[in-house]
């Protein structure tokens, strides 16, 4: 996604309006998410681990397989009881300006992909500035949401990596098995439950002040979840033969129906040559 920080010189009259859909997300499997959610997610999906680039992160899993995610419908729906945060903030989010990599100090932008904000909407939109050039009461809404974000997950890396220094994490992998074969998810992670029973108190006591331990319980018991998407699958799947078996069952009728009127036409065309041929008035 092209990222475009926003300034008072080049969007004073902008506007915007919020996500019609999550088609953008259809083929993420997991996603980044805060220690602030978790108390949502341990109901809804699986919470794991993921280490990117050196940096282990908190996720939540949406789906069983690679580059698919099933918390979506065809139209880009959100079928799930929990939309992330990071989603949710979408078009906006807290990015570094390229020109300035120096610091760590991230500023107010948009993903130019989502279409979400434009000088001119044909519809009804939101401004990003009020009339004093001040950020609106709505966007300073959201901007107020985006700093609750990064401030929680600069808490939520703390207790991450306060449950990677006790050596809790081990290797996931998740496979399902489909009709056209086995599909696996590689480069996972999820708590050892038995390493966490072993801990001492003085190491239960660090991992409790950082929140690492609620995100250890959390995580173990969200694995849960994994019945719910295994579901999803077959109900996707499901739903896709269903809509094959119309799709096949019309494209009968539309050959029935092109073969009458194929007939009817070569009736009528046989009745015009007959009628021209005729000779009486």
């Amino acid at each position: 996604m092209k990222i475009v920080p926003i300034s008072k010189e080049e969007h004073l009259k902008w506007s915007y309006k919020g996500l019609q859909h999550y088609l953008h997300t259809k083929k993420d499997p997991i996603v980044p998410v805060v220690m602030a959610e978790i108390g949502r997610l341990v109901t809804t999906n699986p919470i794991i681990f993921v280490e990117d680039k050196d940096n282990m992160g908190l996720y939540s899993l949406q789906s069983v397989f690679p580059e698919t995610n099933l918390m979506i419908d065809s139209q880009g729906l959100w079928v799930n009881d929990y939309i992330p945060a990071r989603y949710r903030s979408l078009p906006f989010i807290l990015a570094s300006e390229k020109s300035d990599k120096e610091t760590k100090d991230k500023v107010l932008c948009y993903a130019e992909d989502l279409q979400c904000v434009a000088k001119k909407f044909d519809k009804d939109s939101t401004k990003i500035f009020d009339k004093k050039g001040q950020l609106s009461e709505n966007m300073q809404k959201v901007f107020e949401f985006l700093q609750s974000i990064e401030q929680n997950d600069v808490l939520t890396k703390k207790a991450v990596d306060s449950i990677q220094k006790a050596g809790l994490l081990q290797d996931w992998t998740l496979s399902i098995k489909l009709v056209d074969g086995e599909k696996k998810m590689t480069g996972l992670k999820i708590i050892d439950i038995e390493k966490l029973k072993a801990l001492t108190a003085a190491d239960l006591e660090i991992l409790n002040k950082s929140g690492g331990l609620d995100i250890c319980f959390a995580s173990h018991f969200s694995l849960n979840n994994i019945n719910k998407l295994k579901e999803l699958v077959i109900k996707k799947s499901s739903e896709a033969k269903n809509q094959k078996e119309v799709s096949e069952t019309k494209s009968i009728r539309d050959i029935t129906l092109e073969k009458q009127k194929k007939a009817q036409k070569e009736e009528m065309d046989t009745l015009v040559k007959d009628l021209l041929l005729d000779d009486e008035i």
